[in-house]
């Protein structure tokens, strides 16, 4: 009978399995330019704020 660490272990490394193929599958898609783009001003405010933040 397996022991209850081997279980989680188990479902640990499925889970792992699991997160891995999510993320390949989310990288192989295609990002749209206008969300690339609102990500990089979304960056560059939220570097503008950490600035603002900084200097105070």
């Amino acid at each position: 009978m397996p022991r209850s660490s081997d279980l989680a272990n188990q479902a640990s490394l499925t889970i792992d399995q699991e997160i891995a193929s999510l993320l390949t599958a989310i990288e192989q898609e295609k990002v749209p330019d206008r969300l690339i783009k609102l990500a990089i001003e979304l960056q560059n405010a939220l570097i503008q704020k950490r600035r603002c933040k900084t200097q105070n």
